[in-house]
């Protein structure tokens, strides 16, 4: 009778090892918890994220700093898991952060076409049309600083590229030198929302630096609908629904 349970109690505990194993190292889960996703995800999906997708950062970052073992790049359409971009709490290291979504509609090397109503392009649709031209950089790149990107840079080098800079009359100081060339230390994405109304995107909040994601929305793991009768609150046909694309 002991024996029997020793042996349960070891079995229940190795489960519970690998289950928390795969929880830190594989997967994680998030909830959508509002509507702003729609038509892609419904409020009260939980989706379950791949870690190893983008290759594995090492947690807590707090212990690593940034590093990130193995993956692949992030190909543009691919929904995303990301930690919140602009949480100005110093206390709070990255991955201690809210985690948002959205899917990567353009990546470093990458140009964007931004109208004056905020619509973002991959190419100019009308060269009739007045429209800012920003790149995303790229990791080491050194990227001409023009009229169009300064005020995108500048947001991107005070929030997290570790310096101070200020833009003066379309001229972009950096540590109060003047800089017509930026490198940047991360590569970066435009992350966009599944609906353009919602404004949770990198039309809010910039360009999100690589060291930020955490991995590949894969699937729906399940779903659940809190304004349901309390009989039929699961929408089952969303259980273990692939999550495809944006394009």
């Amino acid at each position: 009778m002991l024996k029997d349970a020793l042996r349960l109690l070891l079995v229940l505990s190795v489960t519970g090892i690998c289950v928390l194993t795969v929880r830190y190292m594989g997967v994680t889960l998030v909830e959508i918890p509002e509507d702003g996703e729609q038509p892609v995800f419904e409020a009260g999906d939980c989706v379950a994220v791949n870690k190893w997708a983008y290759g594995w950062r090492l947690s807590p970052m707090k212990w690593f700093d940034y590093v990130r073992l193995g993956g692949n790049k992030i190909e543009n359409g691919e929904w995303v898991a990301f930690n919140d971009p602009t949480q100005r709490d110093d206390s709070l290291f990255i991955d201690e952060r809210n985690i948002f979504i959205g899917y990567s509609f353009a990546g470093p090397g990458d140009s964007l076409w931004i109208d004056a109503c905020g619509h973002v392009f991959r190419e100019c649709p009308d060269e009739n049309c007045r429209f800012r031209v920003v790149r995303l950089p790229q990791k080491g790149e050194y990227v001409p600083v023009t009229p169009d990107n300064v005020y995108w840079y500048n947001q991107m080098i005070n929030q997290h590229e570790g310096l101070s800079s200020t833009v003066v009359s379309d001229s972009l100081y950096v540590a109060e030198q003047l800089v017509t060339t930026f490198r940047f230390t991360n590569d970066y994405y435009w992350m966009s929302s599944a609906n353009c109304h919602n404004m949770a995107d990198s039309r809010t909040f910039g360009f999100v630096p690589d060291k930020y994601v955490i991995g590949r929305l894969s699937y729906i793991l399940y779903s659940y609908d809190k304004e349901a009768p309390w009989y039929a609150p699961f929408r089952f046909e969303r259980t273990m629904m692939e999550v495809g694309r944006e394009l």
